[in-house]
């Protein structure tokens, strides 16, 4: 879910299994621990992870003993961590609809609330192994804080980001709505954006209390987010509506995708042109 880091500067030392190339201009190497979400997210924190330990740094994955697709790799280290449920729990919610995970959240929560002893333990854990960079809990280890992301329903992040969301431009997520409205669209939006915040304390109630719980003080989700330094939005402005977005905001959409040659793609040698025309069609 989130990417947290502090990065301490210093010389530059090449490791013997890490090429001279391969750290190009990094100027420092470095400890990061990194503590990702499971599903999709967990694609494009491990394609960071990859590269910065093949430039040098020393990476620490930390990821629960059962999981839907996390795993070693080859340029960190994995810690894993005890979780209060087992595999064929995850299997049977992935399989259900999305009525049915409605109704097991609020149960699972409450399994989750009750195992704050292991919460403790990982935290115990993160304090031993990393030093410099963490993925997740900026308040309780007092660092400053990378977030990478596709977004958080209710537009959690950027409302904690900050950013600007006039109801006239900017549509609201769900609505059917493009940035180009009509009068009597634009009070719709309005209507929504309104009632949004009602819908969302009643989806991040549980949250905010967990976080209450774990990090002993009277705190919110939104306001853990509003410490971020930096976004990393795994999104296109090609693909978005236009909005307003913090000096802090990236947009990194396809950071996890591998791009193929075009001459290996198109089938082509070393030795020929490609021409493309803009007549030209392709089946």
């Amino acid at each position: 879910k989130l990417l947290k880091g502090k990065v301490k500067g210093k010389k530059a030392e090449t490791a013997d299994t890490v090429p001279a190339s391969d750290i190009g201009s990094s100027a420092f190497k470095g400890n990061l621990l990194v503590v990702p979400m499971d599903g999709s997210h967990w694609i494009g924190v491990k394609a960071i992870a990859q590269e910065m330990g093949r430039r040098g740094h020393r990476v620490t994955v930390v990821m629960p003993e059962i999981s839907m697709q996390m795993g070693p790799g080859k340029h960190y280290n994995t810690v894993t961590f005890p979780v209060p449920y087992d595999q064929a729990y995850v299997d049977s919610v992935m399989a259900k609809n999305t009525e049915a995970l409605e109704k097991s959240a609020e149960s699972f929560m409450q399994q989750v609330q009750s195992k704050m002893s292991q919460f403790q333990a990982i935290m115990d854990a993160i304090h031993i192994t990393a030093e410099t960079l963490l993925f997740n809990d900026t308040r309780k280890l007092g660092l400053p804080t990378v977030n990478l992301l596709r977004g958080i329903p209710c537009s959690l992040d950027l409302k904690a980001a900050g950013c600007p969301s006039p109801p006239s431009y900017v549509p609201r997520f769900a609505s059917g709505l493009t940035d180009r409205m009509t009068f009597m669209e634009r009070v719709f939006n309005s209507l929504i954006a309104l009632f949004e915040p009602l819908l969302c304390r009643l989806i991040y109630r549980h949250f905010d209390h967990l976080a209450h719980q774990f990090l002993g003080e009277k705190v919110s989700i939104a306001e853990v987010l509003s410490d971020s330094d930096i976004w990393l939005m795994r999104i296109d402005f090609t693909l978005e509506f236009p909005r307003p977005l913090m000096p802090n905001m990236v947009q990194v959409g396809g950071i996890n995708c591998k791009v193929k040659n075009l001459r290996i793609l198109l089938g082509c040698g070393d030795q020929k042109d490609i021409y493309l025309t803009e007549n030209t069609e392709y089946h």
